[in-house]
Protein backbone atom coordinates (compact mmCIF):
# COMPACT_ATOMS: atom_id res chain seq x y z
CA UNK A 1 0.00 0.00 0.00
CA UNK A 2 1.73 3.39 -1.10
CA UNK A 3 1.39 5.88 1.22
CA UNK A 4 -1.08 9.16 1.01
CA UNK A 5 0.53 12.61 1.26
CA UNK A 6 -1.08 16.04 -0.17
CA UNK A 7 -1.32 19.63 1.03
CA UNK A 8 -4.59 19.79 0.57
CA UNK A 9 -7.26 20.40 3.03
CA UNK A 10 -10.37 18.30 2.05
CA UNK A 11 -13.63 19.49 1.56
CA UNK A 12 -16.12 19.26 4.32
CA UNK A 13 -18.24 18.07 1.78
CA UNK A 14 -18.84 16.93 -1.53
CA UNK A 15 -22.20 16.37 -4.47
CA UNK A 16 -21.30 12.68 -4.05
CA UNK A 17 -23.61 11.97 -6.95
CA UNK A 18 -21.89 13.92 -9.03
CA UNK A 19 -18.66 12.44 -8.58
CA UNK A 20 -19.21 9.05 -8.22
CA UNK A 21 -20.56 9.57 -12.22
CA UNK A 22 -17.43 11.04 -12.89
CA UNK A 23 -15.15 8.73 -11.35
CA UNK A 24 -13.38 11.62 -9.65
CA UNK A 25 -10.55 10.46 -6.24
CA UNK A 26 -10.35 12.71 -4.27
CA UNK A 27 -6.57 13.26 -2.17
CA UNK A 28 -6.24 15.04 1.04
CA UNK A 29 -5.88 16.43 4.68
CA UNK A 30 -7.86 16.95 7.48
CA UNK A 31 -6.29 18.46 10.95
CA UNK A 32 -7.40 15.85 13.63
CA UNK A 33 -8.22 18.94 15.99
CA UNK A 34 -11.35 19.55 12.96
CA UNK A 35 -12.75 15.67 14.45
CA UNK A 36 -14.19 16.73 17.55
CA UNK A 37 -15.90 12.85 18.74
CA UNK A 38 -12.23 11.96 17.85
CA UNK A 39 -10.96 14.83 19.11
CA UNK A 40 -12.02 13.78 22.91
CA UNK A 41 -10.08 10.25 22.55
CA UNK A 42 -6.93 11.77 21.88
CA UNK A 43 -3.82 12.83 24.21
CA UNK A 44 -4.01 16.05 22.07
CA UNK A 45 -5.72 16.57 18.96
CA UNK A 46 -2.48 17.16 17.07
CA UNK A 47 -1.51 16.24 12.96
CA UNK A 48 -3.20 15.62 10.37
CA UNK A 49 -5.23 12.32 8.69
CA UNK A 50 -4.58 11.66 5.24
CA UNK A 51 -7.25 10.68 2.93
CA UNK A 52 -7.93 8.98 -0.50
CA UNK A 53 -11.96 8.83 -1.87
CA UNK A 54 -12.13 7.26 -4.76
CA UNK A 55 -16.25 7.50 -6.42
CA UNK A 56 -17.35 5.39 -8.78
CA UNK A 57 -20.58 3.57 -9.94
CA UNK A 58 -19.40 -0.75 -9.32
CA UNK A 59 -21.42 -3.67 -11.66
CA UNK A 60 -24.80 -2.81 -10.70
CA UNK A 61 -24.14 0.85 -11.19
CA UNK A 62 -24.37 1.27 -7.21
CA UNK A 63 -23.05 4.51 -6.09
CA UNK A 64 -20.00 3.25 -4.71
CA UNK A 65 -16.78 5.53 -2.20
CA UNK A 66 -13.80 3.31 -1.52
CA UNK A 67 -11.08 5.04 1.00
CA UNK A 68 -8.01 5.14 2.87
CA UNK A 69 -7.14 6.35 5.79
CA UNK A 70 -3.79 6.96 7.32
CA UNK A 71 -2.71 8.85 10.77
CA UNK A 72 -0.50 8.69 13.54
CA UNK A 73 -3.06 9.03 16.38
CA UNK A 74 -1.87 10.44 20.13
CA UNK A 75 -3.81 8.23 22.57
CA UNK A 76 -4.35 7.67 26.15
CA UNK A 77 -2.40 4.55 26.93
CA UNK A 78 -4.67 2.84 29.94
CA UNK A 79 -1.58 1.43 31.76
CA UNK A 80 0.23 4.31 32.92
CA UNK A 81 -2.07 7.86 31.39
CA UNK A 82 0.59 8.88 29.22
CA UNK A 83 0.91 9.61 25.35
CA UNK A 84 1.15 6.60 23.17
CA UNK A 85 1.10 7.61 19.25
CA UNK A 86 -0.79 4.86 17.21
CA UNK A 87 -0.15 4.50 13.70
CA UNK A 88 -3.41 3.98 11.80
CA UNK A 89 -4.01 2.40 8.06
CA UNK A 90 -7.56 1.50 7.37
CA UNK A 91 -9.43 1.05 4.32
CA UNK A 92 -13.23 0.79 3.87
CA UNK A 93 -15.49 0.56 0.79
CA UNK A 94 -19.16 2.56 1.19
CA UNK A 95 -22.30 2.82 -0.93
CA UNK A 96 -24.67 5.30 -1.14
CA UNK A 97 -27.91 4.73 -0.24
CA UNK A 98 -31.27 7.07 -0.32
CA UNK A 99 -33.16 4.32 1.73
CA UNK A 100 -33.21 1.33 3.96
CA UNK A 101 -34.45 -1.14 1.55
CA UNK A 102 -31.11 -0.16 -0.68
CA UNK A 103 -29.10 -0.89 2.56
CA UNK A 104 -30.52 -4.23 3.08
CA UNK A 105 -29.72 -5.34 -0.60
CA UNK A 106 -26.20 -4.26 -0.15
CA UNK A 107 -23.45 -7.16 -0.31
CA UNK A 108 -21.48 -7.60 3.14
CA UNK A 109 -18.23 -5.83 0.83
CA UNK A 110 -20.12 -2.71 1.25
CA UNK A 111 -21.27 -0.26 3.96
CA UNK A 112 -24.33 1.81 3.67
CA UNK A 113 -24.45 5.62 3.71
CA UNK A 114 -27.67 6.96 4.10
CA UNK A 115 -27.82 10.02 1.75
CA UNK A 116 -30.20 13.15 2.88
CA UNK A 117 -29.03 14.91 -0.31
CA UNK A 118 -26.59 14.65 -3.07
CA UNK A 119 -23.87 16.77 -0.20
CA UNK A 120 -21.78 13.90 1.19
CA UNK A 121 -20.12 15.16 4.48
CA UNK A 122 -16.81 13.69 4.18
CA UNK A 123 -15.62 14.86 7.58
CA UNK A 124 -18.18 12.74 9.14
CA UNK A 125 -16.93 9.87 7.17
CA UNK A 126 -13.68 10.36 7.78
CA UNK A 127 -14.24 10.68 11.37
CA UNK A 128 -16.51 7.28 11.62
CA UNK A 129 -13.98 5.27 9.98
CA UNK A 130 -10.97 6.47 12.30
CA UNK A 131 -13.13 5.79 15.33
CA UNK A 132 -13.97 2.36 14.12
CA UNK A 133 -10.06 1.98 13.29
CA UNK A 134 -9.35 2.96 17.12
CA UNK A 135 -7.64 -0.14 18.94
CA UNK A 136 -10.10 -1.52 21.68
CA UNK A 137 -7.91 -0.88 24.21
CA UNK A 138 -4.86 1.24 23.76
CA UNK A 139 -1.83 0.43 26.01
CA UNK A 140 1.98 0.63 25.64
CA UNK A 141 3.85 -2.80 25.27
CA UNK A 142 4.60 -4.78 28.33
CA UNK A 143 7.18 -3.67 30.09
CA UNK A 144 7.45 -0.41 28.62
CA UNK A 145 5.42 1.40 31.33
CA UNK A 146 4.66 1.34 34.56
CA UNK A 147 0.90 2.41 35.75
CA UNK A 148 0.59 5.49 38.29
CA UNK A 149 0.75 5.31 41.53
CA UNK A 150 -3.11 4.35 43.08
CA UNK A 151 -4.41 7.53 45.36
CA UNK A 152 -4.22 4.72 48.17
CA UNK A 153 -0.81 3.95 48.23
CA UNK A 154 1.36 5.91 50.80
CA UNK A 155 4.26 7.33 49.25
CA UNK A 156 7.57 6.74 51.53
CA UNK A 157 8.73 9.61 53.43
CA UNK A 158 11.59 10.37 56.12
CA UNK A 159 9.09 9.92 58.96
CA UNK A 160 7.85 7.04 57.79
CA UNK A 161 9.57 3.70 55.83
CA UNK A 162 8.48 2.30 52.94
CA UNK A 163 7.50 -0.88 54.53
CA UNK A 164 5.29 1.09 57.29
CA UNK A 165 1.57 1.87 55.96
CA UNK A 166 -0.08 4.82 57.04
CA UNK A 167 -3.36 4.94 59.09
CA UNK A 168 -5.72 7.96 56.86
CA UNK A 169 -7.26 7.88 60.79
CA UNK A 170 -4.21 9.22 62.63
CA UNK A 171 -3.88 11.45 59.55
CA UNK A 172 -7.08 12.96 60.24
CA UNK A 173 -6.52 12.92 64.41
CA UNK A 174 -3.44 14.92 63.63
CA UNK A 175 -5.03 17.61 61.35
CA UNK A 176 -8.24 17.84 63.87
CA UNK A 177 -5.26 18.39 67.18
CA UNK A 178 -3.74 21.04 64.82
CA UNK A 179 -7.23 22.98 64.03
CA UNK A 180 -8.11 22.60 67.58
CA UNK A 181 -5.00 24.50 68.20
CA UNK A 182 -5.69 27.58 66.40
Amino acid sequence: MRSLTTNQLLPGSVDALKLCQQGVTVVGFLPLANLQRLASQLYLAEGNVQVRLSFGLDEQSRKTVNGQLEATLPLVCQRCLERLDSAIDTEFALALVWNDDQAAQLPRTLDPVLMESEELDLLGIVEDELLLALPLVAVHEQGSCEPPALLGESIPSDEHQAGEKVNPFQVLAALKLEGNKH
